[in-house]
């Protein structure tokens, strides 16, 4: 229905803007116009049409898609859309996590400086690592859960 009405719109429009232009002097004034003003009025070469000839015209634009292909093509840029937002998402996360884990193991190593040279600087400086080391390893199975998820959105994304 809508193509009718395009259709029939653009025939008018077409029509209407393919007038003649009459050259018509009056009182030594030279004036253009697309009705004849007086019966010596001379028609001119040039037209209204600005070169909208029936051949010259652009055919309005045939629906390829049903709407179902275009809802679907529409969920699929929507989708990727989402993903590539998730995944930008978890990757400024992980960046997150490892600037943390970073910042408390440098805390920790500087605390472990300033350990005695005696038996009990030696066991503080001992507990100080095993907890940078646990500090460590939780970071980094945090990270490895974000790599995972960063993955599987990955490969989603590739086969949309």
């Amino acid at each position: 229905m809508k193509l009718i009405v395009i259709s029939a719109v653009a025939g008018v429009l077409s029509f209407s803007a393919m007038a003649t232009v009459y050259k018509c002097e009056q009182n030594g004034v030279v004036t253009y116009s697309q009705i004849p003003c007086s019966d010596d009025a001379e028609e001119t070469g040039y037209t209204t049409d600005g070169n909208l000839s029936p051949a010259n015209q652009q055919q309005p634009a045939v629906q390829t898609e049903s709407p179902s292909e275009t809802l679907a093509r529409v969920r699929d840029v929507l989708v990727k859309r989402d993903l590539q937002q998730e995944i930008t998402r978890l990757k400024g996360d992980k960046a997150r996590l490892q600037s943390r884990r970073d910042i408390e193991i440098t805390k920790l190593r500087q605390s472990k400086l300033k350990a005695n040279n005696n038996l009990a600087g030696a066991v503080w400086e001992e507990s100080v690592s095993k907890e940078m080391a646990a500090i460590a390893a939780q970071y980094d199975t945090d990270i490895q859960a974000v790599d995972s998820e960063i993955d599987r959105l990955s490969k989603q994304l590739r086969r949309l």
